[in-house]
């Protein structure tokens, strides 16, 4: 699932397991608040919590959907061998590869580009030149450390006028065009996940004729200016894409205005500025792919209308260092239960004294082992593996779905949905012809020791042996979220549907942060299948020793039947629900 909104947590997590390979003292912890507790959440009996083994022998898959066929593929797909699959890697290539020769295999169609089964996105590469200046009043900011910026290419602002725009997200005071109009507008950001999501997505903000944005980032943020600077890939449509962001630290803020920020008015006044941004730009080693199949239709007019299956190919790549697995495990499993979307948990002196406890048990039987790699077991390998045994499923009976099914694996979804947002703006298929897409990310775990998120009010949501988390099933068709519902209880397989995190207003946003996002905003109908959240989530512990294959497997069963009803009924979900704006802003 893509960090989304929690883009800078992540950045920061990644920094932090860094020290996982040591044990803590619990000294080290003593100042921290009891709020970074979780609640004590005693394991049931009869659930076994022994991992399976690290390796696995492959075996030959079936037309069946099955525990053993998901555990081989998954083995395969979230091999360390494959670098943690980040887009632009061999190890995603490899992984794009494996996925095509396996949908080849199965007798698909290939759906892609020039006959192949590959859609490439445009990907290119940046590296951000150290010589970039910015020069405020003929104050000088630091790269870096006082000032960041975002873009697809170099930003060059001379002696330009700056003003003041006031607060992401407030827009009960804006500004006019004409007190924009050839300045450069600085807003403030708001130390908050939401705050760090309109900055990301701060496309709109702008009133017409201003030359461009500057974000104010208050210090309890200053991971974004990391995140921001990153050199590295991204996907150069043609488009205008987001509006470029320049971003500086509110300490330095002094330099951009005569008075403090806290006093600062909508259509203040600020210094003349100069920017030099600069990067280096050029296409990407290895390509960023879409894997798409199809699977035709049976009936001779339906055949020209599909139902759409997908999940993501990709996953967050490698730690700059190797640390202790085991340290990191014991680690999330006591201090941070949701793994990346808790990263402002530290821990309590109480919390390390049970980890080193526990890591001394664990070293009674087992070694240390050094890991360095995101493998993505769950996220998303999970939904791949399961994507290509619905295929394997769907291909193999004797009377094919009346409709076709189209299968697609999507690329760089972790950096931002690119590859479903590239596809629908792109597509190989008419568009209006899909009639619902069927996603599936994270779909390996949901056991009751998961904390697979929490509700709009706060509280902690758990899985079971039924669970699955729906989003969006009703949003655009409620015809669509009926037949979901009906096929779950009329072909027994009995889930305990949690919608608990498709609440309108939730804070964590699930709804905007997956693939079926860039399909819904078109009108089509899609249902967003997940167990949820867990302590692995954006970890070096998210590997296949650690997925529950029986319940993906049943997982993989129900959306296998809800596709083959969607292509087999009479007639499409109606959309009846207020259709997005395909150019708007996500939020749910």
């Amino acid at each position: 699932m893509s960090a989304g909104t929690h883009a800078v947590g992540c950045a920061a997590i990644r920094q932090l397991i860094t020290l996982g390979g040591l044990v803590v003292t619990s000294s080290l912890a003593a100042g921290a608040g009891a709020q970074d507790a979780p609640k004590p959440q005693s394991i049931p009996a009869g659930v076994n919590t022994t991992p399976l083994p690290l390796k696995h022998t492959p075996k030959p898959t079936s037309g069946a959907i099955t525990s053993q066929d998901l555990m081989t593929r998954l083995y395969i797909f979230a091999d360390d061998s494959l670098g943690g699959r980040d887009v632009g890697t061999e190890g995603h290539f490899k992984a794009t590869s494996y996925l095509a020769a396996e949908a080849k295999r199965m007798g698909l169609t290939p759906a892609g580009d020039s006959g192949t089964f590959f859609q490439t996105l445009p990907l290119k590469v940046k590296k951000i030149d150290r010589m970039s200046s910015f020069i405020a009043g003929g104050a000088s900011l630091t790269l870096g450390t006082e000032w960041g910026f975002s873009a697809k290419g170099p930003l060059s602002f001379e002696s330009t006028g700056l003003v003041f725009g006031g607060t992401l997200g407030d827009s009960t005071v804006r500004l006019t065009a004409d007190q924009a109009s050839g300045k450069l507008v600085a807003f403030t950001m708001p130390a908050s996940q939401t705050g760090i999501g309109l900055a990301l997505e701060a496309n709109n903000l702008l009133p017409g004729g201003a030359a461009g944005l500057v974000i104010l980032v208050p210090q309890p943020v200053i991971g974004i200016l990391g995140y921001v600077m990153q050199s590295g890939a991204f996907i150069d449509d043609g488009g205008t894409g987001a509006t470029p962001r320049l971003f500086v630290m509110m300490e330095a803020a002094t330099k951009l205005f005569t008075k403090p920020v806290s006093s600062l008015a909508v259509g203040d006044a600020g210094a003349m500025v100069t920017v030099k941004a600069v990067m280096d730009i050029k296409p990407s080693a290895f390509p960023a792919r879409n894997v798409v199949a199809l699977l035709p239709g049976s009936d001779p007019k339906l055949k020209q209308q599909y139902v759409a299956v997908g999940a993501h190919s990709d996953h967050v790549g490698v730690a700059p260092r190797g640390v202790d697995h085991d340290s990191v495990l014991v680690f999330n499993r006591i201090v941070r239960p949701g793994g990346a979307e808790d990263s402002d948990k530290f821990g309590t002196a109480a919390q390390f004294a049970e980890i080193n406890s526990a890591l001394a048990e664990q070293r009674k039987t087992q070694p240390a082992r050094r890991d360095s790699i995101f493998n993505g077991a769950d996220d998303d390998g999970s939904g791949s593996v399961a994507v290509q045994e619905i295929a394997e499923y769907l291909s193999s009976l004797k009377v094919k779905p009346k409709r076709s099914t189209l299968f697609i694996w999507h690329a760089g979804e972790e950096k931002g949905l690119w590859g479903s947002a590239y596809f629908t703006e792109h597509p190989t298929v008419p568009r209006d012809s899909i009639v619902a897409q069927l996603n599936l990310d994270m779909v390996g775990r949901g056991a009751v020791t998961d904390q697979t998120g929490v509700s709009a009010e706060g509280k902690e949501l758990r899985g079971g042996p039924d669970y699955l988390q729906l989003v969006g099933s009703r949003r655009l068709s409620t015809e669509l979220g009926n037949l979901v519902e009906s096929v779950n209880t009329g072909k027994k397989h009995n889930f305990a549907f949690d919608y608990a995190m498709d609440a309108n207003g939730h804070p964590m946003n699930i709804y905007c942060r997956s693939d079926h996002y860039e399909y819904a905003k078109w009108g089509i109908p899609v249902t967003f299948f997940t167990t949820g959240g867990h302590s692995a989530y954006h970890q070096l512990t998210d590997e296949p020793q650690y997925i529950d294959y029986p319940h993906m497997q049943r997982v993989s069963r129900l959306v296998g039947d809800i596709a083959l009803e969607l292509g087999n009924r009479a007639a499409r979900p109606t959309v009846d629900q207020p259709k997005l704006d395909p150019r708007g802003s996500c939020k749910q």
